[in-house]
């Protein structure tokens, strides 16, 4: 009977039906009840749809105001995904040539530690080093953040191995101790990293490698070939001391390489997708 009180109330019933019905309300008092509340929600009006105008105002009001959902990873997330692309190859290269320092003495470590750390930041932003540019570049992380974290984990790597190098030469009769050793290159990495860094997110990874490289081997021929040009070798010295002013120049850097993150791909005279 309570689908025929739907009909009744709509007057979709025929003569015989509602003479059927209307005997049956007689004597059911329930369903003259339920009948009033068909009535009442078939007689309610029917309100009007908005103009198209004012729907869309109203749409893009309410969008506007209301809280955007954020689909950024955690920190967590992001240095899981950043390890995965440091490169099994480049690690254990990054292991053996500090390994190399190792054998070559105090000295030999002094010298290849910086090098080391510039070659991994090379490879740590662009198109042409980094498999997952375009994807990252995409993503709604910050760029600045995911270099960040790539420039500390490699960094991290090389330092963890250079301090591991330092104490071992140490433990076998280096004079000087831990401190005077890793004083010796820890400037210098700061510097040439931070440089890299620059050249790397302005140029292209093979400027900022060549750039490390020419930088570089000024300072280590500044004790034999430069030797006679006394003023030059002091200059070349002074620059590459760790200190006050070698940390304020690699901070210097690296906050201008993070200002040109994101700004466009480093400068390329190729292909504008590398081809894989």
């Amino acid at each position: 009977m309570n689908d025929r009180l739907v009909e009744y109330a709509a007057g979709t019933l025929t003569p015989a039906e509602r003479a059927t019905v209307d005997a049956h309300l007689a004597g059911c008092a329930t369903c003259r009840a339920d009948l009033a509340a068909w009535r009442g929600i078939a007689d309610a009006p029917v309100p009007s749809p908005p103009p198209a105008s004012e729907l869309i105002h109203r749409v893009l009001v309410r969008s506007a105001m209301s809280e955007v959902s954020r689909t950024t990873p955690r920190r967590a997330e992001l240095i899981r995904a950043q390890l995965r692309l440091l490169r099994a190859g480049v690690l254990v290269a990054s292991a053996l040539v500090m390994a190399l320092g190792v054998v070559l003495g105090p000295a030999g470590l002094v010298l290849v530690t910086p090098f080391v750390a510039a070659a991994g930041i090379s490879g740590a932003y662009g198109p042409r080093r980094d498999p997952a540019f375009e994807v990252v570049a995409a993503t709604p992380t910050s760029q600045r953040l995911i270099l960040a974290i790539r420039v500390l984990l490699v960094l991290g790597y090389d330092l963890v191995l250079a301090l591991a190098a330092s104490a071992l030469l140490v433990a076998a009769g280096a004079a000087g101790g831990v401190g005077t050793l890793v004083a010796g290159w820890l400037g210098p990495t700061a510097v040439l990293s931070a440089l890299c860094l620059l050249l790397v997110v302005w140029l292209g990874p093979d400027v900022a490698i060549g750039a490390a490289l020419a930088l570089w081997s000024m300072r280590v021929l500044a004790d034999n070939v430069l030797a006679p040009a006394t003023g030059l070798v002091h200059v070349v010295r002074l620059v590459w001391t760790t200190g006050p002013a070698t940390g304020l120049t690699a901070a210097v850097l690296a906050a201008a390489a993070m200002i040109l993150v994101g700004r466009g791909e480093p400068v390329r005279h190729s292909r504008a997708t590398h081809l894989m």
